[in-house]
């Protein structure tokens, strides 16, 4: 039975784990923290449990195709419900907007909200949908590492609809061209956050990133997001995947260009494979030292990151749901101040995430 190596514990390297083991590999994972999960664990602070790392579910087919490929059912160990509302948004002139999941629900708030004609909101969402459709094969089910993925039918076809991911605009021109209202062309510029980036420079293929809400909805873990951690975890346990905690990777070992292990702090274990879970710049640099790093990927850009305070409040708040978002007033203005004078703008959008509204516990 050949042997792999997984560095780290969060989502990624559990359900590694699970995938390997089921297709009979001896898997063991390498984890310095005390517990699973990576960013997303939680913790406690006297009466109160936060959950830390990533506060929003999407896709949660990708959770129960896990359990389903082991022959396990999903609702004996991991729990969800789907929001009714995505997510509550506020702006500064007392405007408030509810994101109903439901999409005719939604076209109906809009125009009602933002005088915006619902034909033209339903338009956009059909247009991030075609681009997911011709694009989501490429960048989440294939390696981009592989020259199959590049010269496949789905590339093909991609290629041939280039002028509808609207590449030469950015998100921003792209929303100002399709709405007429400003709060709902922040609105959607908001999305090019969900990895980092700037609306006026990221491109307008990124509209996309939209139609996971509208498509899918958001869902809320019953036991809170590090339920998600625990079932994984559980589940990866009861294949048989190994877990060293405490243990951190100081080094992987490479002999005339082929992985043969890894090294920790105080031993050596040897592996027919190693898959690292950690960030690329820090396995690069720090436990690949004697290789040739790939120089371009290094050198991108490093997305944005945010602020966070973790606060127990003995109070409730009626007019806020699990999601919402506090606008600032230019929003242009908030991301010249991260991207280009790299400081922390001095009116900046704020994103609260109540989970007493849903998660059992929490109240």
């Amino acid at each position: 039975m050949k042997k792999v190596i997984v560095i780290g514990s969060g989502i990624a390297g559990l359900a590694v784990s699970i995938r390997l083991a089921l297709k009979g590999y001896n898997v063991q994972v390498f984890e310095q923290n005390s517990y699973p999960g990576g960013k997303l664990s939680s913790f406690s602070i006297k009466d109160y449990r936060f959950d830390a790392g990533p506060s929003l579910f999407t896709m949660p087919h990708l959770v129960t195709e896990l359990f389903k490929l082991a022959g396990e059912d999903v609702k004996n160990y991991f729990e969800f419900s789907k929001k009714e509302i995505a997510c509550n948004y506020f702006w500064q002139d007392g405007t408030s907007f509810k994101a109903y999941g439901e999409r005719k629900k939604f076209l109906k708030e809009v125009e009602e909200i933002f005088n915006e004609p619902q034909y033209n909101v339903d338009q956009y969402l059909k247009k991030a949908k075609k681009k997911y459709d011709l694009t989501s094969s490429l960048f989440l089910e294939q390696s981009l590492h592989k020259l199959k993925t590049f010269i496949s039918l789905d590339t093909l076809k991609a290629l041939f609809q280039l002028k509808t991911f609207e590449l030469q605009k950015s998100l921003h021109q792209a929303n100002t061209q399709s709405f007429s209202s400003p709060h709902l062309i922040q609105l959607f510029d908001r999305y090019a956050t969900y990895n980092g980036s700037d609306p006026y420079q990221t491109s307008g293929i990124m509209t996309l990133i939209q139609h996971l809400e509208s498509a899918y909805g958001t869902f809320v873990p019953k036991k809170g997001m590090v339920s998600i951690t625990e079932s994984l975890f559980g589940l990866a346990k009861r294949l048989g995947v190994k877990f060293s905690f405490e243990t951190g990777v100081k080094e992987i070992k490479v002999k005339l260009g082929v992985v043969s292990g890894i090294k920790t702090k105080s031993d050596s274990f040897s592996s027919d494979y190693v898959i690292s879970n950690m960030d690329v710049f820090h396995t690069y640099k720090k436990l690949l030292p004697n290789e040739i790093p790939p120089i371009n990927r290094l050198k991108q850009e490093r997305s944005s990151s945010a602020v966070i305070f973790y606060w127990g409040i003995k109070q409730s708040f009626p007019d806020l749901d699990l999601h919402n978002i506090f606008f600032s007033k230019n929003y242009k203005k908030e991301f010249q101040a991260i991207f280009k004078d790299k400081t922390v703008s001095e009116d900046p959008t704020i994103y609260i995430n109540v989970t007493s509204k849903e998660v059992v516990g929490d109240e």
